[in-house]
């Protein structure tokens, strides 16, 4: 990526998610606010009808920040109440490192997810559906990072690193 990317902040950029197999998931356009080799921040906001995942609840308007890291293999959607911005959570994802153009970022999701709620509490989902996906047979080296990437993002958890710094339990 390097400096690839244009200067010019905030800008429109388009966000497409793959399922692991490669079909299209979604199609959105949101706002990038920071660029770097590190990382790429983007705000959007939820447009589709609510949904109750049984751990937080996504209304529509409710207010996205994006962290995309490119060469990680983990991208973290730290999201916020579309009525006073407070925090619900972060929505982790294991992915393909995130491919990333001047228009676009392209990431092929894998499954496997974290929730961390604003009282720092961690959940990690769809372990079934990761392994269903039946990577460390077809593809070890993709397994070996995705479960590396699962570790190094518990870890940013727990060490608070940005963005899981901002909570409240990080004064503790």
């Amino acid at each position: 990526m390097g400096s690839g990317l244009s200067p010019e902040l905030p800008r429109p950029i388009r966000v497409r998610r793959l399922a692991a197999d490669g079909r299209l998931r979604v199609i959105y356009v949101g706002r990038l606010m920071r660029a770097s080799p590190e990382a790429l921040v983007v705000e959007a906001f939820w447009e589709r009808p609510p949904l109750d995942l049984g751990y937080v609840r996504l209304e529509p308007q409710d207010r996205f920040v994006e962290y995309f890291f490119p060469g990680r293999w983990f991208v973290i959607y730290e999201i916020h109440h579309h009525r006073d911005d407070r925090l619900k959570g972060w929505y982790c994802d294991i992915v393909y490192p995130p491919r990333v153009s001047e228009e676009e970022i392209e990431l092929r999701d894998l499954a496997l997810d974290v929730f961390v709620t604003p009282a720092g509490e961690v959940r990690v989902l769809d372990e079934e559906e990761f392994e269903a996906l039946r990577l460390s047979e077809r593809d070890p080296s993709a397994y070996a990072a995705a479960r590396s990437a699962l570790r190094d993002l518990l870890r940013m958890v727990e060490r608070r690193d940005p963005p899981f710094g901002i909570l409240p339990w990080a004064a503790a």
